[in-house]
């Protein structure tokens, strides 16, 4: 018998692990010229991104939709979206 409740922390769980299936490669190089890379790293949501760069998440989505310049540390990064199947 299953005796486990079905929460609505329970619910996010499973729809983070199951239904959204795309992640977040943000690449991060040494120089603006991106001849160096110094890390990879892979983020969830663009929040995750925003709070690890220490900037707000509507400029990390600007950004990457092209909708303003790269400022500061995103000088040195490039953000890929990937999708996994």
């Amino acid at each position: 018998m299953i005796t486990d409740e079905v929460t609505p922390v329970k619910i996010k769980l499973l729809y983070d692990n199951i239904m959204k299936k795309n992640n977040w490669i943000l690449y991060l190089f040494e120089n603006e010229k991106h001849t160096e890379l110094l890390k990879i790293m892979e983020f969830k949501t663009i929040k995750d991104i925003a709070f690890v760069l220490d900037m707000d998440a509507p400029v990390i989505s600007n950004w990457f939709h092209g909708l303003i310049n790269p400022r500061g540390i995103l000088k040195n990064c490039v953000l890929h979206q990937s999708i996994v199947l």
